[in-house]
């Protein structure tokens, strides 16, 4: 039986290794906590003193979203750049 798409991504992530859908739903994920944060932050009318806490939660969310897509990109920068010596090491032999 062929699973759909979406099923088989998640099936990958239970698997050894890292794949990049990995990257991508971790990335969505973070988003995700971003967008809620801020979601809640605008629609809920709290005391400020709780409001104070929402505003850190979502200041460390947005540092957290950014260190993570900055350091996927680093990562998948490095892969590139380690395939592509691998690559060029077999073509000089």
């Amino acid at each position: 039986d062929e699973l759909p798409a979406p099923l088989q991504g998640i099936i990958s992530l239970l698997e050894p290794g890292t794949r990049p859908i990995v990257f991508t739903f971790f990335k969505a994920v973070t988003i995700a906590l971003v967008v809620c944060v801020a979601g809640m932050l605008a629609t809920l009318d709290v005391e400020p003193d709780v409001q104070i806490h929402l505003k850190v939660f979502l200041a460390l969310s947005v540092v957290l979203m950014v260190l993570t897509i900055w350091f996927f990109g680093e990562l998948q920068n490095a892969q590139a750049a380690e395939g592509a010596d691998k690559e060029g090491t077999k073509k000089d032999k």
